[in-house]
Protein backbone atom coordinates (compact mmCIF):
# COMPACT_ATOMS: atom_id res chain seq x y z
CA UNK A 1 0.00 0.00 0.00
CA UNK A 2 1.01 3.27 -0.69
CA UNK A 3 1.48 5.98 2.32
CA UNK A 4 -1.45 8.65 1.96
CA UNK A 5 -0.65 12.22 1.28
CA UNK A 6 -1.13 15.45 3.56
CA UNK A 7 -4.53 16.07 1.76
CA UNK A 8 -5.74 12.31 2.39
CA UNK A 9 -4.70 12.00 5.74
CA UNK A 10 -6.80 15.15 6.73
CA UNK A 11 -9.70 14.20 4.31
CA UNK A 12 -9.91 11.00 6.50
CA UNK A 13 -9.70 12.31 10.06
CA UNK A 14 -12.02 14.65 9.45
CA UNK A 15 -14.25 11.94 7.99
CA UNK A 16 -13.41 10.00 11.55
CA UNK A 17 -14.23 12.71 13.51
CA UNK A 18 -17.67 12.95 12.16
CA UNK A 19 -18.31 9.67 14.50
CA UNK A 20 -20.76 8.31 12.17
CA UNK A 21 -23.29 5.29 12.80
CA UNK A 22 -22.71 3.28 9.83
CA UNK A 23 -25.30 0.82 11.15
CA UNK A 24 -28.03 3.59 10.06
CA UNK A 25 -26.88 3.73 6.57
CA UNK A 26 -23.87 6.40 5.41
CA UNK A 27 -24.58 9.91 4.07
CA UNK A 28 -25.31 9.53 -0.30
CA UNK A 29 -22.34 10.96 -1.09
CA UNK A 30 -20.13 8.96 1.19
CA UNK A 31 -21.87 6.23 0.49
CA UNK A 32 -20.98 7.16 -4.05
CA UNK A 33 -16.99 7.35 -2.59
CA UNK A 34 -16.96 4.39 -0.42
CA UNK A 35 -18.70 2.19 -3.69
CA UNK A 36 -16.36 3.51 -5.90
CA UNK A 37 -12.71 2.09 -3.25
CA UNK A 38 -14.54 -0.89 -2.36
CA UNK A 39 -17.06 -3.96 -3.79
CA UNK A 40 -20.40 -3.15 -2.11
CA UNK A 41 -22.08 -6.58 -0.34
CA UNK A 42 -25.51 -6.25 -1.24
CA UNK A 43 -28.65 -8.78 -0.67
CA UNK A 44 -30.73 -9.69 -3.45
CA UNK A 45 -34.67 -10.83 -2.98
CA UNK A 46 -35.54 -13.38 -5.70
CA UNK A 47 -39.69 -12.99 -5.04
CA UNK A 48 -41.73 -15.73 -6.50
CA UNK A 49 -45.54 -16.13 -5.94
CA UNK A 50 -47.70 -19.38 -5.89
CA UNK A 51 -47.92 -19.28 -9.36
CA UNK A 52 -44.39 -19.15 -10.08
CA UNK A 53 -43.92 -15.83 -11.52
CA UNK A 54 -41.46 -13.47 -10.61
CA UNK A 55 -41.57 -10.15 -9.00
CA UNK A 56 -39.45 -7.66 -10.87
CA UNK A 57 -38.92 -3.82 -9.92
CA UNK A 58 -38.02 -1.16 -12.59
CA UNK A 59 -34.64 0.39 -12.12
CA UNK A 60 -34.55 4.14 -13.56
CA UNK A 61 -31.55 6.17 -12.90
CA UNK A 62 -27.90 7.01 -13.90
CA UNK A 63 -26.16 4.03 -12.43
CA UNK A 64 -27.33 1.40 -14.32
CA UNK A 65 -29.40 0.98 -17.32
CA UNK A 66 -33.26 1.94 -17.72
CA UNK A 67 -34.35 -1.73 -16.87
CA UNK A 68 -36.03 -4.60 -15.06
CA UNK A 69 -34.28 -6.10 -12.10
CA UNK A 70 -34.38 -8.27 -9.15
CA UNK A 71 -34.90 -6.43 -6.27
CA UNK A 72 -32.07 -5.61 -3.89
CA UNK A 73 -30.30 -3.72 -1.10
CA UNK A 74 -26.73 -3.12 0.15
CA UNK A 75 -25.78 -4.16 4.00
CA UNK A 76 -24.75 -1.98 6.52
CA UNK A 77 -22.89 -2.07 9.07
CA UNK A 78 -23.04 -4.97 11.29
CA UNK A 79 -26.34 -5.60 9.91
CA UNK A 80 -27.20 -9.93 8.83
CA UNK A 81 -28.85 -11.15 6.50
CA UNK A 82 -32.26 -12.01 7.78
CA UNK A 83 -32.22 -7.89 9.17
CA UNK A 84 -31.33 -6.91 5.36
CA UNK A 85 -33.89 -9.44 3.56
CA UNK A 86 -36.53 -8.16 5.28
CA UNK A 87 -35.22 -4.20 5.47
CA UNK A 88 -34.86 -4.65 1.72
CA UNK A 89 -38.24 -6.25 1.44
CA UNK A 90 -39.92 -2.89 3.11
CA UNK A 91 -38.11 -0.79 1.35
CA UNK A 92 -38.59 -2.22 -1.93
CA UNK A 93 -41.77 -3.80 -2.07
CA UNK A 94 -43.53 -2.56 1.10
CA UNK A 95 -44.09 -6.00 2.99
CA UNK A 96 -42.15 -8.97 4.80
CA UNK A 97 -40.81 -11.80 2.86
CA UNK A 98 -40.56 -15.96 3.94
CA UNK A 99 -37.60 -17.03 2.83
CA UNK A 100 -35.01 -19.59 3.12
CA UNK A 101 -32.07 -18.59 5.26
CA UNK A 102 -29.24 -20.08 2.78
CA UNK A 103 -28.67 -18.16 -0.05
CA UNK A 104 -29.08 -19.57 -3.58
CA UNK A 105 -26.60 -17.62 -5.54
CA UNK A 106 -23.37 -15.68 -4.19
CA UNK A 107 -22.19 -13.53 -7.30
CA UNK A 108 -19.36 -10.80 -8.05
CA UNK A 109 -21.32 -8.48 -10.00
CA UNK A 110 -18.70 -6.07 -11.84
CA UNK A 111 -20.31 -3.46 -13.95
CA UNK A 112 -16.76 -1.75 -13.93
CA UNK A 113 -16.17 2.36 -14.83
CA UNK A 114 -19.63 4.02 -15.90
CA UNK A 115 -18.27 6.90 -18.23
CA UNK A 116 -21.02 8.90 -18.44
CA UNK A 117 -20.36 9.36 -14.29
CA UNK A 118 -18.74 12.24 -13.09
CA UNK A 119 -16.32 9.65 -10.67
CA UNK A 120 -17.18 6.21 -12.89
CA UNK A 121 -16.51 3.59 -10.04
CA UNK A 122 -19.23 4.97 -8.16
CA UNK A 123 -21.72 1.49 -7.58
CA UNK A 124 -19.50 -0.08 -10.04
CA UNK A 125 -18.64 -3.55 -7.65
CA UNK A 126 -20.60 -5.46 -5.81
CA UNK A 127 -20.79 -9.00 -4.01
CA UNK A 128 -24.50 -10.29 -4.51
CA UNK A 129 -26.30 -12.41 -2.26
CA UNK A 130 -29.03 -13.70 -3.91
CA UNK A 131 -32.07 -15.43 -1.62
CA UNK A 132 -35.40 -17.00 -2.60
CA UNK A 133 -38.33 -15.28 -0.92
CA UNK A 134 -42.07 -15.59 -0.83
CA UNK A 135 -44.62 -12.68 -0.17
CA UNK A 136 -47.84 -12.96 1.96
CA UNK A 137 -50.34 -14.93 0.07
CA UNK A 138 -52.48 -12.24 -0.59
CA UNK A 139 -49.56 -9.33 -2.15
CA UNK A 140 -50.25 -7.52 -4.83
CA UNK A 141 -47.55 -5.03 -5.73
CA UNK A 142 -48.36 -1.68 -4.85
CA UNK A 143 -47.24 0.87 -7.10
CA UNK A 144 -49.35 3.83 -5.88
CA UNK A 145 -48.68 6.87 -8.22
CA UNK A 146 -45.68 5.26 -10.09
CA UNK A 147 -45.97 4.36 -14.16
CA UNK A 148 -44.10 1.58 -15.48
CA UNK A 149 -40.97 3.26 -16.34
CA UNK A 150 -40.56 4.85 -13.09
CA UNK A 151 -37.90 3.77 -10.91
CA UNK A 152 -39.16 1.23 -8.27
CA UNK A 153 -42.33 0.06 -9.71
CA UNK A 154 -43.28 -3.43 -9.97
CA UNK A 155 -44.20 -6.36 -11.71
CA UNK A 156 -45.01 -10.04 -11.99
CA UNK A 157 -43.43 -12.07 -14.50
CA UNK A 158 -43.60 -15.35 -16.05
CA UNK A 159 -40.76 -14.75 -18.36
CA UNK A 160 -38.04 -12.36 -18.06
CA UNK A 161 -38.72 -9.29 -19.93
CA UNK A 162 -36.34 -8.19 -22.82
CA UNK A 163 -35.09 -5.59 -21.34
CA UNK A 164 -33.85 -7.36 -17.76
CA UNK A 165 -30.74 -5.57 -16.55
CA UNK A 166 -27.88 -6.96 -17.99
CA UNK A 167 -25.96 -6.30 -14.59
CA UNK A 168 -27.69 -8.91 -13.23
CA UNK A 169 -26.78 -11.36 -15.64
CA UNK A 170 -24.62 -13.87 -13.57
CA UNK A 171 -28.06 -15.26 -12.43
CA UNK A 172 -28.97 -16.50 -15.46
CA UNK A 173 -28.17 -20.15 -14.14
CA UNK A 174 -31.07 -19.53 -11.74
CA UNK A 175 -33.61 -17.78 -13.52
CA UNK A 176 -33.45 -20.92 -16.00
CA UNK A 177 -37.20 -21.19 -15.23
CA UNK A 178 -38.02 -18.26 -16.40
CA UNK A 179 -35.98 -17.71 -19.68
CA UNK A 180 -38.16 -17.37 -22.57
CA UNK A 181 -38.16 -21.00 -24.77
CA UNK A 182 -37.54 -21.04 -28.04
CA UNK A 183 -39.25 -22.84 -30.44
Amino acid sequence: MRALTPVEQEAIETLRAMDYDAREGLPQELFLLVSALVPLPNVDLLVVNKRGQLLLSYRNDHYFENAWHIPGGCMRFGEDFTSRVQATAQEELGCNVTFDPTPIAVRNILRGPNPSLAHPYERGHNVAILFRCIPPEDYLPDNGAKAPEDNGYLRWFDTLPDNFMTIQNPYRDVLQPWQKKEN
